[in-house]
């Protein structure tokens, strides 16, 4: 297993543990990944580089399965380098980002989607949408401090584009679950219903337990001056990142549910729920 210590990793091997108690899992990490979390679970760790495929081909056995749920890219040298070892099966997390239609950003996960498809090894493709649920996530606990300290929230364009958080604990039980049941094909786990973003701001102001106000902000002038910015080194935004908050992100989970019996929770429950967790860690 790749990428057992990150958020949707560790989530996943947590229940890959309940599922499957007697199933033997190693783990390929880095030498600067804190390992705590897996001798917690009992889980043997190699250190190696993913890039590399002779710092770990010697703890691979054939007809050993690899469950990759670090970087995609790393999937480009491991799948054809563990095929040569005798690995004939492997279940990959992808992203839904394959769907946008924005090239620049999709591009390369098309192209690592389609080897998988050809290459030697038989891939079950699994692809979350946006991950949120604690204070790991990329996404929602920012979102969540920041409306805590401001009654006034900025939005560009009219907040109308749809978006389909995935809750991490139901991401995890969507691959573990394909896992253990060994389900071929590729899966979309995304929440249950595509929200409008204004909705998804208003369901963080509600689990924080307040009333906030959003201001539309016009994209145009807003990407523009992006496109100009982004040009400064290391200035964090993208064009193509504010163009695509326009973008409907909404995706079938139809053979999820049917194949892995795969039953998100709500965005309304899901952002209620880390709301409470970042209170727990004191984050909020």
């Amino acid at each position: 297993m790749t990428g057992a210590t990150g958020n949707t990793g560790l989530a996943t091997l947590r229940r890959l543990r309940a599922l499957q108690p007697e199933r033997p899992v190693l783990a390929l990490v880095r030498a600067s990944t804190d390992t705590a979390p897996l001798a917690e679970l009992g889980v043997p760790w190699h250190v190696c580089d993913l890039d590399r495929a002779e710092t770990y081909l010697g703890v691979v056995q054939p007809g050993d399965v690899l469950l990759e749920t670090a970087n995609l890219r790393h999937a480009r040298a491991l799948l054809p380098a563990l095929a040569g070892a005798g690995v004939t099966r492997a279940f990959c997390v992808t992203t839904t980002g394959v769907f946008s239609k924005h090239h620049s950003y999709s591009a390369l996960y098309r192209e690592i989607e389609e080897e998988m498809r050809h290459g030697l090894v038989q891939v079950t493709i699994l692809r979350p949408s946006m991950i949120y649920g604690n204070e790991r996530d990329h996404n929602m606990h920012k979102l969540l401090r920041f409306i805590a300290q401001v009654p006034l929230y900025p939005v560009f364009g009219t907040g109308r584009a749809l978006m389909q958080p995935v809750h991490v604990e139901d991401l995890a039980e969507g691959v573990a679950r394909a896992v253990t049941q060994d389900a071929r094909g590729e899966f979309n786990l995304a929440g249950p219903v595509a929200l409008p973003y204004r909705q998804i701001v208003d369901e963080a102001f509600r689990a924080l337990g307040r009333r906030g106000v959003m201001l539309f902000v016009p994209v145009g002038p807003v990407a523009g001056l992006v496109s100009v910015l982004q040009r400064v080194p290391r200035f964090p935004v993208k064009h193509e990142q504010v163009i695509r908050l326009q973008e409907d992100k909404a995706f079938d989970i139809g053979a999820a549910r049917e194949a892995l019996g795969y039953a998100p929770r709500t965005f309304a429950e899901g952002i209620a729920q880390e709301a409470a967790r970042l209170r727990q860690v004191g984050l909020l």
